[in-house]
């Protein structure tokens, strides 16, 4: 059996530009861009995370902000592993509030798992964004994604201290390439 590969890594947003969407409403918008590591180890299918982006102009810039909002996930992975984006459509403030609700009651309720079974396992809270998107999903009113992309870490190389990974996007269903996804991949040991 072949040695793992571990390492500790960070993924920040950097930027994310939608060029080829039909639609003229990206001109200021509220959205939630929505980041998955897919399998950073054995156990472990994803991890999530989720935050609002205003997007002027089909464009949004992160590079400004604190390192606080900008870190997604800080993780541990190993071997092959793949990180997912999605933008959803516009989202008014009354959806925001409720996304963030939800990810406050799945994060408790999956602390609250987290006491309960301490002594035999661990519980994963950093899926709660997902949850509560997953929940508003069977609403009517519940945001689409409009644009999304996944990229193989495999095809990264772990050879600077950080790497900026270009994931293009797509519409659902659909091939075209519409924008990219910027985003830091940064080795912490």
């Amino acid at each position: 059996m072949a040695k793992s590969t571990k390492k500790d890594v960070e993924i920040l947003l950097v930027n994310a530009e939608i060029t080829a969407l039909p639609e003229r409403k990206l001109i200021k918008t509220r959205n939630l861009v929505c980041v998955d590591l897919i399998w950073p180890r054995r156990g472990i299918a994803r991890k999530s995370a989720a935050r609002e982006a205003v997007i002027r102009r089909g464009k949004v810039d992160f590079t400004s902000e604190e390192w606080a909002k900008r870190v997604l996930l800080r993780e541990e992975i190993e071997d092959h592993s793949a990180i997912a984006v999605s933008i959803t459509e516009s989202v008014n403030v009354q959806k925001l509030k409720r996304f963030a609700r939800l990810t406050a009651k799945y994060a408790l309720r999956m602390g609250a798992d987290f006491m309960e079974k301490a002594m035999v396992g661990y519980a994963d809270i950093a899926s709660s964004p997902i949850d509560a998107l997953s929940a508003m999903v069977g609403e009517k009113d519940a945001p689409e994604a409009i644009a999304q992309g996944v990229i193989d870490i495999s095809v990264v190389s772990f050879d600077n201290p950080e790497t900026l990974i270009n994931i293009p996007l797509k519409r659902p269903g659909e091939d075209k390439i519409i924008g990219t996804m910027v985003v830091a991949l940064r080795i912490l040991n």
